[in-house]
């Protein structure tokens, strides 16, 4: 069967179709539309807070010396800031920073204590806290619980004292200058405290907020001192493993000090943070130098985490 092709042929009318007149004018060519940037994702909301602790005024009496610039609202001491013995002048450093600060968040840490007993150093932190000078502005954090950003945040804070154990607690107390600086404290006390701050922590932990957790004592042992330290048998006098054996989901960031050691690592999903001044001394002679204590030199007086609102 023979395939049928049709055309389509244009019908004769006795004349041809004109053909279309010629432009000498060039043609202009189609315009191309220039596609918009696409805008960058904006940040996510968050709430910063210049972190430090060990500062250590309490040596040569540098509370009215020591300075430093504002990087944030917020400011984190974490502890070992002086001696509540030194009232005054641990007060008017208080005082400069609260005149600079929205907040003023301070963790107590041992040498907070010394020369003190600690009930006695508790009352006077808490004194300090109520001082109309300071305007309301600092937030003393002993088993306390803080919300920032309209409450997108929670602050948590306490000293964390560490646990140690019954096979350290000789070589401890006879290492750690806490037990003849703090009046009538033992390692029985120092544990004591360690359970009821724990204790606190866990319980305080049931919100949906992001939460910040700020401790004086290292809340892990690996990765929160000097290397060289991390098998000395007194090591338990400044950190305890509690973030590798509970369940801390809902912890942005973990603030902490006591170690003189700064670092800024993750662990169990959880961001570690310290920005430690360590023992310092004021304009030292010359002959001196070789006489002062070992600091750390990764200390950062503008350290500033950011926690996102979630």
């Amino acid at each position: 069967m023979r395939r049928l092709i049709t055309r389509l042929i244009p019908s004769s009318t006795g004349t041809k179709d004109p053909i279309p007149a010629v432009s000498s004018q060039p043609a202009t060519p189609a315009a191309v539309a220039t596609p918009s940037p696409v805008p960058a994702p904006s940040p996510p909301p968050c709430i910063s807070l210049q972190v430090m602790s060990d500062l250590h005024l309490e040596v040569g009496q540098q509370y009215a010396g020591f300075d430093f610039p504002v990087t944030a609202p917020y400011l984190v001491l974490a502890g070992d800031v002086g001696c509540l013995a030194h009232y005054d002048a641990y007060l008017g450093f208080l005082r400069r920073q609260t005149d600079r600060y929205a907040r003023v968040f301070l963790v107590l840490g041992d040498h907070e204590f010394y020369g003190l007993d600690f009930a006695t150093g508790l009352s006077t932190a808490q004194k300090m806290e109520d001082e109309p000078s300071l305007g309301g502005r600092l937030c003393l954090l002993q088993q306390t619980r803080a919300d920032v950003g309209g409450g997108a945040v929670t602050i948590l804070g306490c000293t964390l004292w560490s646990s140690v154990p019954a096979e350290d607690r000789d070589i401890v107390a006879s290492k750690v200058a806490d037990f003849c600086q703090i009046k009538d404290w033992i390692v029985e006390d120092h544990n004591d405290a360690h359970r009821s701050d724990l204790r606190w922590l866990k319980a305080e932990l049931q919100t949906l907020r992001s939460v910040v957790v700020i401790t004086h004592h290292a809340p892990l042992v690996q990765g929160t001192s000097r290397p060289e330290h991390s098998q000395n048998p007194w090591t338990s006098a400044f950190a305890t493993d509690v973030l590798t054996t509970g369940k801390w989901d809902l912890v942005d960031s973990w603030i902490y000090g006591h170690t003189h050691y700064s670092c800024d690592s993750e662990a169990a999903g959880v961001r570690v943070v310290s920005n430690q001044r360590g023992y310092r001394l004021p304009r030292l002679a010359p002959q001196m130098q070789d006489e002062e204590p070992k600091r750390d030199d990764a200390f950062d007086p503008s350290k500033v985490i950011r926690v996102p609102i979630k």
